[in-house]
């Protein structure tokens, strides 16, 4: 009696052992009438479902057919269940070279270690810089340590598998090189700087190539001696930073007044700017013209 019963449970599962493949996030009504033409009498964008997720199964049985029947002015006999699914794949090492090679330097050295094992959507392999993680510190030269790649398969127009892969990629470089400890906050010098020709792990950060791109910029995050120089670790100076001389241009009526003040704030040109004004001891606020420069239009009796 046991085994009778659960034969009758499996019945819709075998019966709908072939599935169709669906390649967008929907089932279609032209979905449907690749398993049973009578639905071709439907508008083939017509929605009728979301497609199942990797790895699983969309069965639509006798009754949910009958009724999308009914709504559409179909008229359904005796419909079998339709079984949907995603075609899935194993992806090769050659396809993930392939992919890994579209993000990389054309002369990067790259060796795959390992690829994650589970059977993915049909669609295109990526693997972008983004996903890839820092490798831990090696000597110059020296071959890196394993980086884990983290990457994904879009399919259905929008959606994304994860695939992951283990690495050792090695770049030939040449990078700025900070000769001293760069602190934060410090305005570099280009006597602190000597570039290098090197060899190593490959980096999501861009490091500065040139003297330029480096010499005069602001330490936004600390640089050790001996270390390329990332451009994400510099910013621009400000126009005006903090205790720094501003010279303030005082229009009131046909009156006209030019004073120093001092920075209370740091502000680049059209910031407000929050001043000092080193006679009075006020403090008031302005928008930065050009340069270390302000126009301040006040009216009678306001006091600065």
């Amino acid at each position: 009696m046991i085994t009778r019963l659960f034969l009758v449970a499996a019945l819709p599962w075998l019966a709908c052992a072939g599935c169709f493949p669906v390649a967008g996030p929907r089932i279609l009504a032209r979905d449907l009438a690749l398993a049973d033409s009578r639905f071709s009498a439907l508008p083939s964008t017509l929605a009728v479902g979301f497609a199942p997720d990797p790895g699983g199964k969309r069965i639509y049985t006798t009754a949910e057919l009958e009724r999308i029947g009914r709504a559409n002015g179909v008229k359904l006999e005796n419909p079998a269940d339709i079984c949907f699914e995603l075609p899935m794949r194993h992806v090769r090492e050659e396809d993930a070279e392939a992919a890994m090679r579209r993000s990389l330097p054309a002369a990067a050295e790259l060796r795959i270690i390992e690829l994650a094992q589970s059977d993915v959507p049909a669609g295109q392999l990526e693997f972008p810089l983004e996903g890839l993680e820092p490798a831990p510190p090696s000597a110059p030269g020296a071959q890196p340590w394993p980086q884990l790649w983290r990457g994904y398969v879009k399919y259905a127009d929008t959606r994304r598998a994860p695939f992951w892969a283990r690495v050792s990629i090695l770049v030939n470089y040449t990078a700025v090189i900070a000769s001293r400890d760069l602190p934060l906050n410090a305005v570099v010098d280009a006597a602190l700087l000597h570039i290098e020709s090197r060899t190593g792990a490959l980096t999501r950060e861009k490091v500065a190539s040139r003297i330029e791109e480096v010499s005069g910029r602001l330490v936004k995050r600390a640089v050790g001696a001996g270390s390329p120089i990332p451009l994400s670790s510099l910013t621009d100076l400000p126009a005006v930073r903090r205790g720094d001389s501003v010279q303030v241009d005082v229009e009131s009526g046909a009156a006209h007044l030019r004073f120093t003040a001092v920075a209370e704030s740091t502000a680049n040109e059209g910031d407000t700017i929050e001043l000092r004004n080193p006679l009075s001891g006020k403090t008031f606020r302005a928008k930065l013209d050009h340069g270390p420069r302000v126009l301040l239009v006040v009216t009678v009796g306001q006091s600065l």
